[in-house]
């Protein structure tokens, strides 16, 4: 294949009907987990046959990693750093825990990497490396984020402890949230990162 081929697969919108599955795919993964989710219940979801979901996606593991790879796009597309300012900082992580909540708390579930963690013992490997990967990504940019309400601006060690604290916070609080059918417990457990810029 020359360069102008593989330019122009590269640039081929996505195929609908597997657009249309990998959406019933984290919809389910969010309802219902991993171990639960049926190729059959997402054909009749789609309006198709099981055949043509095994078609698109041969295994699980097949649609969970793309599901995620999307998911992944998604988020870093949006995730730009602010300018090297303390309280641009703060405005930026109060932004993207806004967008935590609006995407998970509003919606009433949990992330879709909490929910695949919960049933890690049955992801197959490349399926846990893409979860590490986008946690890598979060956790590298909000310690940069920090890392501007500081002098240096640069990450370091103490920085990334923040980032690690931030997304248990963020997790942990979704969690609660489910567990005690109360959304303002969310703030009540990110309220301190909202105003982290002032310990410095």
């Amino acid at each position: 294949m020359d360069m102008q081929s593989t330019l122009s697969a590269a640039n081929k919108p996505e195929n609908p009907t597997k657009l249309a599955i990998m959406a019933a795919g984290e919809k389910a993964l969010l309802s219902q987990g991993y171990k639960a989710m049926s190729f059959r219940d997402l054909a009749a979801e789609v309006g198709i046959k099981s055949a043509s979901v095994h078609y698109h996606f041969p295994t699980k593991s097949d649609l969970v990693l793309a599901v995620l790879k999307r998911y992944r796009a998604d988020f870093t597309e949006h995730l730009v750093l602010p300018k090297k300012k303390r309280q641009a900082a703060q405005k930026a992580l109060n932004s993207f825990i806004d967008g935590f909540r609006k995407r998970v708390i509003d919606n009433g579930t949990l992330s879709l990497c909490t929910v695949l963690a919960a049933e890690k013992s049955l992801l197959e490997q490349q399926v846990l490396d893409e979860i590490e990967a986008f946690y890598e990504i979060k956790v590298d940019w909000l310690a940069t984020v920090v890392s501007y309400m500081k002098k240096g601006w640069m990450p370091t060690d103490e920085t990334r402890h923040y980032a690690y604290q931030i997304l248990a916070s963020l997790h942990g609080a979704s969690v609660l949230v489910q567990a005690s059918g109360a959304p303002e417990r969310f703030e009540d457990a990110m309220a301190p990162w909202r105003t982290l810029v002032e310990r410095f």
